[in-house]
């Protein structure tokens, strides 16, 4: 990606201009993860603050949708993100929206269609990172590039502890909010502890 259009792109996305397909076409191409990151966890940061929003398990009542993706094919998974874009303009009444892989994927490819998702979908308010999907290592990593809820991807039987997932979201530097099926905060908790850990640690896959 050449510097005019990374500069063009950032500034419609720090804008909250809605961005076109060759937009997020481009933003997946990106060879950059650390600047799509940066800039997909600017726009949660606008949203959320620095909250990151968690449930046990997951509940049958959450109005969500999840957005299949491989990793292989940028401008499918761009029209899945819009397809889903479109359904909500016309009234789907979404609060999540849930990346989940095909199959196996890099970790780089995960992360970049939380990014993607998060630039793209400027009418869903939340983007689900599903640690029974991803492990919870690299779903902690999706809260710094652009996903702020931290929770089951629908359907799945999995649960941790409250208090794991306090920690765990703590740990990827965020304030855990635990919330309802309709994303209203039902208990709020202290953010990271800054002598344990002042930035979240290196991740890797």
């Amino acid at each position: 990606m050449d510097a005019g259009l990374r500069r063009e792109l950032a500034e419609k996305a720090r804008a909250g201009a809605r961005l076109s397909r060759a937009d997020g076409v481009a933003l997946y191409g990106s060879g950059d993860l650390a600047w799509l990151g940066g800039l997909a966890h600017e726009a949660r940061t606008r949203r959320h603050g620095e909250r990151g929003y968690f449930a046990a398990a997951a509940d049958p009542a959450e109005p969500v949708a999840e957005v299949s993706y491989d990793g292989e094919d940028p401008g499918q998974t761009v029209d899945a993100l819009l397809a889903l874009r479109d359904r909500q303009d016309a009234g789907a009444g979404l609060l999540a929206v849930v990346p989940l892989a095909a199959g196996r994927v890099t970790g780089a490819a995960a992360l970049k269609t939380f990014a993607v998702a998060r630039l793209l979908l400027d009418n869903v308010p939340h983007v689900r990172a599903a640690w029974t999907a991803y492990g919870t290592q690299t779903a902690q990593l999706a809260l710094q590039h652009g996903a702020d809820d931290f929770a089951p991807a629908p359907g799945a039987a999995d649960t941790l502890p409250a208090a794991e997932l306090v920690e765990l979201i703590q740990d990827a530097g965020l304030h855990p909010v635990e919330r309802d099926a309709h994303y209203a905060a039902v208990r709020e908790h202290a953010g990271p502890d800054p002598e344990r850990r002042e930035t979240p640690q290196p991740m890797r896959f």
